[in-house]
């Protein structure tokens, strides 16, 4: 009877492939986590005495959006559809040397006007500043 222990061979193991697919889980899980929370970045932003705002240095359109989906160009009264919105944007654009279009939207109105609105600016070469209301 033989009762000698045999030799065993020396495994190993491929570390190549485990590191690549853990760089793939640590993107993976770094994408996610800035997806789940945009905000979790917390600023601490400089507070100001005045609540003054100061006048925009160059011309803009101030576009309005009540929650019946009417819109109301440079405080102009009639409410407008938006399929009239780009031509009405164009007549202005010939008289006022405007760059930047003040949109002034209803917190009921879906993200889906904010949308058509942002895509007719963006046709008709205005940058867009959003307004809103102080919190209370």
């Amino acid at each position: 009877m033989n009762f000698r222990k045999r030799e065993r061979e020396a495994s190993e193991v491929e570390t190549g492939a485990l590191a690549d697919i853990l760089f793939f889980l640590l993107m993976f899980f770094l994408m996610i986590s800035t997806l789940a929370s945009p905000d979790a970045i917390r600023l601490l932003l400089p507070k100001a005495d005045s609540t003054k705002v100061t006048p925009p240095v160059v011309e803009s359109i101030r576009l309005s959006v009540d929650a019946n989906n009417s819109f109301y160009l440079d405080g102009n009264a009639n409410g407008i559809a938006i399929e009239q919105v780009d031509s009405a944007l164009k007549v202005i654009l010939q008289t006022k040397k405007a760059t930047s279009l003040i949109i002034s939207i209803d917190k009921t109105r879906t993200v889906q006007d904010l949308t058509d609105v942002y895509d007719l600016a963006a046709k008709n070469n205005l940058s867009m500043v959003m307004a809103a209301e102080k919190k209370k």
